[in-house]
C-alpha cells in the first residue's frame, strides 16, 4: 500500500511541477486555426478566444503594437523553428521557450497575460 500511494504523490508532484513551469507539450496535431508553419497565441485556455498569429521567421513583436500585450493564456508553435514570448517588449526580460510542433493549452498563473513581445527564429538553437 505505501509504496503505491509514494508512487501516486511523486505522479502527482510531477504533472503539478510541469503545470507551474508552463512548458511546452507535443500535441498530435495543432488546434484549429494554427495553421502548419504558424505560431499562435492565444487570449484564453484552450486555444481559444482570438489570438495572435505569425509565420515570419526571424520576426520580432512588439505585442501591443498588435492589440495584444498582456492577453496570451495559451500558445501553440505549429512551425519547424523555436519561437519565445517575452515578459517584456523589445524580446526582453523573463521568456517562455516555444519549441516546434509544441503547445501549451493553459500558462501558470505567474506566466497568464504577461506576454509583451515575440521572437520567431530561423532555426531550433534558441530553446
Amino acid at each position: 500500500m505505501r509504496k503505491h500511494a509514494v508512487v501516486g504523490t511523486l505522479a502527482a508532484l510531477t504533472a503539478l511541477v510541469g503545470i507551474g513551469l508552463g512548458t511546452g507539450v507535443a500535441m498530435a496535431s495543432a488546434p484549429a486555426g494554427c495553421n502548419n508553419t504558424v505560431v499562435c497565441l492565444y487570449a484564453d485556455d484552450d486555444y481559444s478566444g482570438g489570438g495572435f498569429f505569425k509565420n515570419t521567421p526571424g520576426g520580432r513583436y512588439n505585442l501591443g503594437n498588435e492589440g495584444f500585450n498582456d492577453e496570451t493564456n495559451s500558445w501553440y508553435n505549429n512551425s519547424d523553428v523555436d519561437a519565445k514570448w517575452f515578459f517584456d517588449i523589445n524580446q526582453t526580460g523573463a521568456s517562455r521557450c516555444m519549441q516546434p510542433r509544441s503547445g501549451n493549452h493553459s500558462l501558470s498563473l505567474y506566466d497568464y497575460d504577461e506576454a509583451s513581445s515575440l521572437a520567431i527564429y530561423t532555426d531550433n538553437a534558441a530553446c
